[in-house]
């Protein structure tokens, strides 16, 4: 996927948490989609959409509603960085692969923010961090999956088990009359 399409991805994903998620709580707690989009592009994908994007929107979060600015950035890098290396042990295109490395992401991304913020002598006490986690990690999971399913549209599997995106689909049938 190129650089401009997933920041038109996390762009979206940042105008919709800030304004319109926040509308969608369950039990005091709405999704991270800037979160679910590292998961999903360092996972998923070659390069580092994941990383660059994470970073920038971690940020751009951090400067629109935390007290201290960057530690969603910090977070945010770790979780790419953690799900580029699960890439090498888990399949894509397993909907249980997503389902762990979100799991994962989540759990890092929320035991870092809490540490960082608590070092830094801010944020809540760490039982009352962890009684919102279940209803998270759960919320996470689902917008992942969902995500998931509309990102992984690009991708169709070809016939000799490689790759390719529909852009290239053409290219692929006039490769395989020849």
């Amino acid at each position: 996927m190129k650089y401009r399409y997933s920041f038109l991805w996390f762009f979206a994903a940042f105008i919709l948490q800030s304004t319109v998620m926040n509308h969608f709580r369950i039990f005091e707690v709405s999704p991270n989609l800037v979160l679910c989009l590292v998961v999903i592009f360092s996972f998923l994908y070659e390069g580092y959409h994941g990383i660059v994007f994470g970073i920038l929107f971690g940020f751009v979060s951090d400067i629109s509603s935390a007290e201290i600015i960057g530690i969603a950035a910090v977070s945010n890098f770790a979780v790419a960085l953690i799900c580029i290396g699960m890439k090498r042990y888990f399949y894509k295109d397993s909907r249980i692969s997503v389902v762990i490395v979100s799991l994962v992401g989540t759990a890092v991304y929320a035991l870092l923010y809490w540490s960082i913020n608590r070092m830094l002598g801010t944020g809540a006490d760490f039982l009352y961090v962890m009684e919102r986690q279940a209803v998270l990690l759960a919320y996470h999971v689902a917008v992942t999956l969902l995500i998931y399913r509309l990102v992984s549209r690009s991708v169709i599997k070809h016939r000799s088990d490689r790759y390719m995106y529909r852009g290239n689909l053409q290219e692929a049938r006039s490769l395989n009359r020849s």
